[in-house]
């Protein structure tokens, strides 16, 4: 039996519905990043507990710290109740590295009820606690960066750029947070931690720089506010205090209290923005696949009744070439003018629109794309020199401080000489 032959229309039809089933997918990514940024937040307060529990020898929040447990876990349910909705059939290049960072936060997960062990039998210290929570964070971020990078539709692209950075530049004040507690509970600040202080706020900086370049009116006010509210003002004046503190001062170590109060009172502020900002980018995603399905429905009607007009009788004059008609498309005999005059103007719209979808994304996509390229000459450096990611961050930083350049322009200079020395 023959197949039927497809037409214009059914692939027109097809296009439309492909993109409701690309939005679905991002929905369901959009959900799973929601849950990931409300992981992050619970992460990042039981580190912070857990520090000032290590530093105090178990004498400060223990009971906060057994509190905070709980809502790490119930965050946790949450997140792998999400990771059940991803459809782990698709083979994109850009889910491979969502689903590779997925892996490694699962293992990292797994791992954590031993740590929790450690801490609560005080059998680890609070630098090397940091760093593991930390690298359990970083691969949550990795979630998020790489949600948006497989994002093909511009506005949601731009929304998840601003969510990643702002979850970014705050998981940055979470690590300013947690070595303050440190040096504070300790009552003195080593240059390294000092150093280590400055440079989590020079990131926050950055982060926040390009949240702002990518968000909407409402949440850049937002941020803008609490970056001028008291509790900024009491923070830096902390922060002062650090700058100043030289080896020969003593600090009293209530004062970590205090640290640990008004830095987590900054950071639950940026948590009622991160969680407006998840809210916005469900809306948008709903919003975006109800559009594209009422899209399709007058699609699909429009079809269907322009199918059943009949053409008036041919006259001599009517047989004079159609500009409109001649130009784009060749209409046979027998073949309804008016449906495939209408079928090619929408054809024409959906491709105009699709450049311009195309246009807007590779914009929106410019700051993910920036990134890839900072991390990859960061790996190139830390493999070449044998350094730390900090300490090639370092090196790029001071680099384009000293030519004067961007960063990122510094870090296509590295990739280009090293694809010139492996050549070689």
């Amino acid at each position: 039996m023959p197949q039927p032959t497809l037409t214009s229309e059914d692939f027109l039809l097809a296009a439309k519905s492909a993109e409701i089933h690309t939005l679905q997918q991002l929905l369901i990514s959009c959900d799973l990043v929601t849950k990931v940024t409300q992981l992050i937040h619970e992460l990042q307060r039981e580190r912070g507990l857990s520090n000032t529990y290590l530093v105090s020898e178990g004498q400060r929040f223990a009971q906060m710290r057994d509190d905070e447990l709980k809502a790490t876990q119930e965050a946790e349910t949450a997140f792998r109740e999400a990771l059940a909705s991803l459809d782990l059939d698709r083979h994109e290049g850009a889910s491979a590295r969502l689903y590779s960072s997925l892996a490694f936060v699962l293992q990292c997960l797994e791992s954590l009820p031993a740590l929790r062990a450690q801490v609560t039998a005080r059998g680890v210290d609070a630098s090397e606690n940091t760093q593991l929570f930390t690298r359990l964070i970083a691969g949550l971020l990795a979630v998020v960066f790489e949600a948006a990078d497989i994002s093909h539709d511009p506005d949601i692209t731009r929304a998840l750029v601003a969510m990643f950075n702002f979850v970014q530049g705050k998981e940055y004040a979470g690590q300013e947070r947690a070595w303050g507690l440190i040096g504070f509970t300790a009552g003195s600040f080593s240059n390294r931690v000092q150093d280590r202080l400055h440079q989590l706020q020079e990131a926050q900086v950055r982060c926040f720089d390009v949240y702002s370049d990518f968000v909407q009116t409402i949440p850049q006010a937002q941020w803008r506010q609490l970056e001028t509210s008291d509790v900024t003002s009491e923070l830096n004046r902390l922060r002062q205090m650090i700058t100043r503190y030289r080896q020969e001062d003593s600090l009293p170590t209530a004062i970590s209290e205090v640290w640990y109060e008004v830095a987590t009172r900054r950071i639950d502020e940026m948590q009622t923005i991160e969680l407006e900002l998840a809210t916005e980018l469900l809306a948008l995603c709903q919003k975006k696949i109800e559009q594209a399905e009422e899209d399709l429905r007058l699609h699909r009607e429009h079809l269907k009744d322009l199918a059943t007009v009949e053409e008036p009788p041919m006259s001599p004059m009517s047989l004079l070439p159609d500009d409109g008609i001649e130009a784009g498309i060749n209409v046979a005999p027998g073949v309804n003018v008016k449906l495939a005059r209408s079928i090619f103007e929408l054809v024409q719209a959906q491709a105009e629109r699709l450049q311009r979808t195309s246009d807007e994304l590779a914009e929106a996509r410019q700051a993910l794309d920036e990134r890839k390229l900072i991390d990859k000459a960061k790996g190139l450096l830390i493999q070449s020199k044998g350094i730390s990611e900090e300490e090639a961050y370092k090196h790029l930083r001071q680099a384009a401080m000293d030519s004067n350049k961007r960063m990122v322009d510094v870090a296509m200079n590295v990739i280009s000489v090293a694809e010139l020395l492996t050549s070689r």
